[in-house]
């Protein structure tokens, strides 16, 4: 704030800020409220327990489901972030950058039922493709490169999480300067030396962001996972399934109200240490502004 702010429009503004968060968290609150409830979901009477938590672990079909999500975040991260910021430096660089913008932004723009389905046809009559390929040749080495699975699953992930690591990069590299880069090329720095020692130390807040929104991404994703997957199961898939058949059991609200307090640490650590990072940044940049005084 400065002098001629108005100090209660500034409390207003901070108040519908809160106000459109603890909205949009309160179906996760709730899950956290229900995970703490020894009778359950929908029961009459609440009574705290830790229970739910401790059993967690004795659930083998939800541990199993959520390794395979892990699995995909990790694979999805690794391969979707690098791509992002390489992305993201050739939009820096390139003349018309109305392109690159359209080309990653064009997933955001299907419908996840549309895209996820669009992918099943395409890898299906990829996989009959290389069958057929095969039969020509007489080898079965290409029969289930494209067969629904784990590969397809990931692809259709990286389509979907490329666009949200590369808004995400790109804001944070507005505020990097190619001229630093040039200076340390004149000094003798390779193309590598001087992207790893003077452009990333800048814009890594925004590549961890980037793979901290990937693993979420992944983990709340349902539609294109479902419909890509093959013979396994995920986090989300296991969820929804007991949701519309059996009804959650409380291991389920314990798993997912401890996914959440995962996602939501991750997150505030990095809005945290980007604005500590922020003011200790200011608080040099505004040092070395005053006049020395003697």
């Amino acid at each position: 704030m400065n002098d001629y702010d108005n100090i209660w429009l500034h409390k207003l503004k901070w108040s519908y800020l809160l106000l459109v968060v603890l909205t949009l968290m309160t179906p996760v609150i709730y899950v956290m409220y229900i995970s703490f409830n020894a009778n359950g979901f929908g029961a009459n009477e609440y009574a705290f327990t830790m229970e739910w938590y401790g059993l967690i672990f004795s659930d083998a079909l939800l541990i199993g489901a959520l390794r395979w999500t892990l699995m995909l975040a990790l694979v999805v991260t690794v391969i979707a972030v690098p791509m992002a910021l390489l992305a993201a430096k050739y939009y820096k660089a390139a003349d018309n950058k109305l392109f690159p913008v359209f080309l990653l932004l064009a997933p955001l723009f299907v419908p996840p039922d549309i895209l996820g389905s669009a992918l099943l046809v395409f890898f299906k009559n990829l996989n009959f493709a290389f069958i057929w390929l095969g039969d020509q040749v007489g080898i079965s080495l290409f029969d289930s490169w494209f067969r629904l699975s784990f590969l397809t699953a990931t692809i259709g992930l990286i389509i979907y999480t490329i666009p949200y690591s590369f808004v995400v990069i790109l804001i944070t590299m507005g505020r990097y300067r190619p001229e630093q880069t040039e200076a340390a090329r004149a000094c003798g720095a390779n193309g590598w030396r001087a992207f790893w020692d003077i452009e990333f130390p800048q814009i890594q807040a925004g590549v961890f962001s980037a793979c901290a929104f990937t693993i979420i991404l992944v983990f709340n994703e349902y539609t294109r996972t479902s419909l890509l997957k093959g013979g396994f199961d995920t986090f989300t898939t296991v969820l929804i399934s007991q949701m519309l058949n059996t009804g959650m059991s409380g291991q389920s609200y314990a798993m997912s109200a401890l996914v959440s307090f995962i996602a939501i640490a991750i997150i505030g650590s990095i809005i945290i240490l980007t604005m500590l990072r922020t003011e200790s940044l200011s608080r040099i940049a505004r040092a070395k502004a005053d006049p020395v005084t003697s």
